[in-house]
């Protein structure tokens, strides 16, 4: 088996799933067809039952997963993961992610997504569905509450030489825009990566805002 056949079941076992679009942006983008690349790869890989796939009519193409899958096929949270997924891939786009663990445990709370980037660290929530306001408020209230407790200044989430609250950034659809400044910690709500990019650009030309710790 080659490096990139082990580096593609490793990907897979992280995210839980991943779509044929996805594996061939991480994997074959540099190749002249990415998407015939990777489909080549995955049947082989399928065929010798190293992977496993489902239909997906949404994407119109396949969802791949390890075989055994870590979580069902049909699961509903399938296009949960996928989106986990493509915020690491767009992430991608702009900088080295140095960290990405899916569902890190936070004293009594999970993030979708613990993340090292751009000289930052990140909480990411992925949302597909729409966040209700008082969801909105219940999730935070719990990064709140472990802000208050000042414990996260001893976890492993952030630089012992340098203890800052890890940013928060919910990424996924908009029904009511949070208020960011009344949190005590930096958190930011956004459509996409992508838009949060050009909002974080405008900011820095604006008032010199950075993303840096």
């Amino acid at each position: 088996m080659r490096e990139r056949d082990k580096a593609i079941i490793e990907t897979l076992e992280k995210f839980k799933c991943l779509t044929r679009d996805q594996i061939a942006q991480l994997f074959f983008r540099h190749t002249k067809k990415p998407h015939t690349n990777a489909n080549f790869v995955l049947k082989r890989l399928r065929r010798d039952g190293y992977i496993t796939a489902r239909t997906d009519k949404a994407f119109q193409q396949y969802v791949y997963f390890p075989n055994p899958p870590s979580i069902k096929k049909n699961s509903q949270k399938v296009d949960h993961y996928l989106l986990i997924a493509q915020v690491y891939i767009d992430m991608m786009k702009y900088d080295t992610v140095k960290q990405y663990d899916i569902e890190p445990i936070v004293d009594d709370f999970i993030p979708d997504a613990f993340a090292r980037w751009k000289g930052s660290r990140w909480f990411i929530e992925a949302q597909n569905s729409l966040y209700t306001s008082k969801q909105l408020e219940q999730k935070l209230q719990k990064y709140v509450e472990w802000y208050k407790s000042d414990e996260w200044r001893k976890s492993p989430f952030v630089n012992q030489n340098k203890p800052i609250f890890p940013h928060v950034l919910i990424v996924g659809k908009i029904n009511k825009k949070l208020n960011a400044s009344e949190y005590p910690f930096r958190v930011a709500q956004v459509e996409s990566i992508d838009a949060f990019m050009k909002m974080a650009q405008k900011q820095i030309q604006v008032n010199g805002m950075s993303l840096k710790e």
